[in-house]
């Protein structure tokens, strides 16, 4: 569970000066006589380092030291060129829940992406400080930054679910667990007992937890496992046809329309031959294309209930700062939050059929 927020008094005493020297070299400049010496100056800055205390001008004006703007980083590029925004239901919920609390968002993009992923730099814990809290969105995030929020007792929430060293960073996040097995159990329903799971066996925890349903849900029927690489998308449709397979869960990332259609091109079509679940949204979605089974991910809800849950982190350690006893205001619960994903009842789904092709029952 997050911890309260180091201030400017615990700086103060960790450097064991006044807490009106801190704001001194805050300022760069201290009233005509008094001078602080370059060693005192050194303890301050070494303590506000460890503590990673960063000033906020603008909250420190205001009454409680709070400025009603919390953030929002991305380690990709928010804004896409093409195809479906994966950011857009998170920013609309983001918005909607902001504007029903009365706060500010404010998007940090000076990071520069570099190979596809922004970092926060030292200058980003800086600029952090001008937000009350933050919330975090991506899928290539580095586990040392956000283990370093934790340690610095910043308020941040991550959109998408995350551990770190075996503690649980506070997140909203989708079930991908518990809808990746369900959508075995609809297939398994229609006699589908062949049924593989297309796509790499990566590390990040979205596909951690569907490779994570789909193999619970697959031992509990007592069905073999089956997975299938799609890095090439025809090599992908050679093994599905080679090994007689009936049905196949795939990621939205890993080009469900492309291995259709090369399935097509060898005679297995969808649903008719191989039913085929889509574990999340289409990413580029293709005109006139297939209505997918499957499931979705609740994007808007999980933005708004991202802001709510750092709105209310921000407000327990404001409340923390004033008293010196306090009722708890949030509990295990609601730091790690999961929601559901609706499953959608495409045209990509049908009872089995045998494989006339079936050649390897690997």
């Amino acid at each position: 569970m997050p911890r309260r927020r180091f201030t400017q008094a615990d700086v103060a005493a960790m450097a064991g000066v006044s807490q009106s020297t801190v704001s001194f070299v805050l300022n760069g400049s201290a009233p005509a006589g008094v001078r602080i010496s370059e060693e005192t100056r050194s303890r301050v800055i070494e303590a506000m380092r460890i503590t990673g205390y960063s000033a906020n001008p603008m909250a420190q004006r205001l009454a409680g030291g709070r400025n009603q703007i919390l953030g929002v980083f991305t380690y990709e590029k928010t804004f896409p060129r093409g195809g479906q925004d994966f950011y857009g239901g998170f920013l609309n919920g983001i918005e909607q829940a902001a504007e029903q609390l009365g706060v500010d968002m404010l998007l940090f993009t000076s990071a520069r992406v570099v190979d596809g992923r922004r970092r926060l730099t030292r200058d980003g814990w800086q600029r952090l400080g001008i937000a009350d809290g933050c919330l975090l969105l991506g899928q290539q995030e580095d586990q040392s930054e956000l283990q370093h929020l934790l340690d610095t007792n910043y308020p941040f929430v991550f959109i998408g679910k995350r551990t770190s060293e075996g503690r649980m960073l506070p997140f909203v996040g989708a079930d991908y667990v518990e809808a990746s097995a369900r959508q075995v159990s609809r297939l398994t329903e229609r006699g589908h007992t062949r049924i593989g799971y297309a796509g790499p066996r990566g590390t990040d925890q979205p596909t951690l937890d569907r490779i994570e349903g789909y193999t619970r849900a697959m031992r509990d029927a007592g069905f073999p496992l089956r997975f299938v690489d799609v890095d090439d998308v025809a090599d992908a449709a050679d093994e599905i046809v080679e090994r007689g397979l009936t049905a196949i869960l795939v990621a939205p990332e890993h080009h469900p329309e492309e291995l259709a259609d090369e399935l097509a091109v060898r005679g297995r079509h969808v649903p008719q031959h191989v039913s085929m679940l889509l574990l999340g949204q289409p990413l580029h979605p293709r005109k006139g294309g297939r209505s997918w089974s499957g499931f979705v991910v609740p994007r808007e809800e999980m933005g708004a209930r991202a802001v709510v849950l750092l709105s209310r982190i921000v407000e327990q350690e404001s409340r923390a700062e004033g008293a010196s006893r306090r009722e708890p205001v949030l509990d295990d619960a609601d730091y790690h939050q999961l929601l559901p994903c609706p499953d959608v009842d495409g045209a990509t789904i049908a009872a089995a059929v045998s494989s006339s092709s079936e050649r390897n029952p690997a």
